[in-house]
């Protein structure tokens, strides 16, 4: 192992322990610290899977009072302990305890999570995504960022609410997907029903439905879409339908967690298909590329994505 590599397995396990900490609240540093390099992220994956640093870690960590539940820890699959974290993360899973604190809850740039929830529902996150989960409303999660896909347990008498971009969103059904990019909101519907905005103007969203508001107090725009694609990327796969390459573009830069810019112009792709995720960003961009019909080109940390038969613009 090289000099760097064992600085950023360091770091890696400074972060790790640090994390599980009761007061930690250094996201941002973080998140940060994923995105500056892939390794980083490779590295703090190899800490988590590494089942005997993290029962060491747990042996010497200091006991907490049962009035002082710990907010957040990390251990890899077959720990025994687990079970009795506030939140306890293995291979991507993450389970919500009711006596846990409010949760800020975040991934790095191309990580997957799935978050079940004490009511029986799940969520599952895409890379850069930021939820806060407070267990005293347990029917209510915060998107701050990023994409998220929501599997409810139906409640007519309590409905489950997501709260993203100043907008109110309902639960009357059981599938939909939320994107929140800066102020700019979409949301839509696979299976069920979602109210945006619950009151005189509310807007109700069937399966195929979506809605897309630019901006904070800009009007709602509504259109539709194959169900099976909707949050289609929590599988591993992207379903399109003829889509625009804007869309594409940060489909893609979501999932495989480096930069992907459209140079497609305003036209739509003509592809009706699935673009499977596994692998790494360099395999995942070969296999879509011939069936999309654009050519993937280096832009610095990241790729312009080009109609094949004609240059990068």
């Amino acid at each position: 192992m090289s000099a760097q590599d064992s600085d950023i397995q360091e770091a890696a396990r400074h972060w790790a322990i640090r994390v599980q900490q009761p007061a930690f609240g250094e996201w941002d540093g973080f998140i940060e610290w994923l995105e500056r390099d892939p390794a980083h992220l490779a590295a703090y994956d190899a800490v988590l899977d590494d089942e005997a640093w993290a029962e060491a870690l747990l042996s010497a960590a200091p006991v907490v009072a049962p009035e002082a539940p710990s907010v957040r820890s990390w251990w890899p699959a077959g720990s025994a302990v687990a079970a009795a974290a506030a939140i306890a993360v293995v291979g991507g899973w993450a389970v919500l305890d009711r006596d846990s604190p409010a949760q800020q809850i975040a991934t790095a740039p191309g990580e997957h999570r799935t978050i079940d929830l004490a009511d029986g529902s799940r969520l599952a996150l895409n890379g850069a995504t930021r939820v806060t989960i407070d267990p005293d409303t347990p029917r209510q999660v915060v998107l701050e960022q990023g994409e998220a896909r929501f599997d409810v347990r139906h409640d007519a008498s309590d409905p489950f609410v997501v709260l993203s971009g100043g907008a109110r969103l309902v639960d009357a059904g059981t599938v939909f997907n939320v994107v929140q990019d800066g102020d700019a909101l979409e949301v839509a519907v696979a299976e069920g029903a979602v109210i945006y905005q619950p009151g005189p103007d509310e807007v109700r969203l069937a399966p195929g439905d979506t809605l897309r508001r630019p901006g904070k107090g800009a009007k709602p725009l509504l259109a539709k879409a194959s169900p099976q694609a909707i949050g289609s990327w929590a599988t591993g796969e992207l379903y399109y339908d003829n889509p625009a390459p804007d869309q594409v573009a940060r489909d893609l830069t979501r999932s495989i967690g480096r930069p992907v810019r459209s140079a497609g112009g305003s036209g739509r792709i003509r592809f009706t298909g699935t673009l499977v995720l596994r692998g790494t960003p360099e395999e995942v961009l070969a296999r879509a590329g011939p069936l999309l019909g654009v050519t993937f080109v280096v832009d610095g940390e990241g790729w312009t994505m080009s109609p094949a038969h004609g240059p990068p613009r």
